[in-house]
């Protein structure tokens, strides 16, 4: 009975924030530039699943329509990480010789 009860919130919340959302955007409250990025179909997924994890105590439906929004933005997090690989091996580096000076254990 919990797991129906959970299972009813869940969906309730995210009905309200998703007919929340539209109305917002049917009175035109949200700035121009803000408006694409809310209302991209690739976010509903997202926001979905955060719901989900709040207030759900299955968290399995929670983390798959995350995992499902971020392989919706995965053109997108390639896009903003392509100049990671830059630093990755300075990175590894600094870190590795950190390890060594500060890990020593003094006898």
């Amino acid at each position: 009975m919990a797991a129906k009860k959970d299972n009813r919130l869940a969906w309730g919340v995210t009905l309200l924030v998703f007919g929340c959302l539209f109305l917002i955007r049917q009175l035109h409250i949200l700035p121009t530039e803000i408006e694409p990025y809310i209302f991209d179909f690739k976010n509903y997924p997202l926001i979905m699943g955060v719901i989900f994890l709040l207030t759900h105590t299955n968290k399995t439906v929670g983390t798959v329509l995350i995992v499902v929004g971020l392989l919706f933005r995965l053109s997108d997090i390639i896009m903003w990480t392509r100049h990671v690989s830059d630093f990755i091996w300075p990175i590894l580096l600094i870190c590795a010789g950190a390890i060594m000076v500060f890990g020593m254990k003094k006898k």
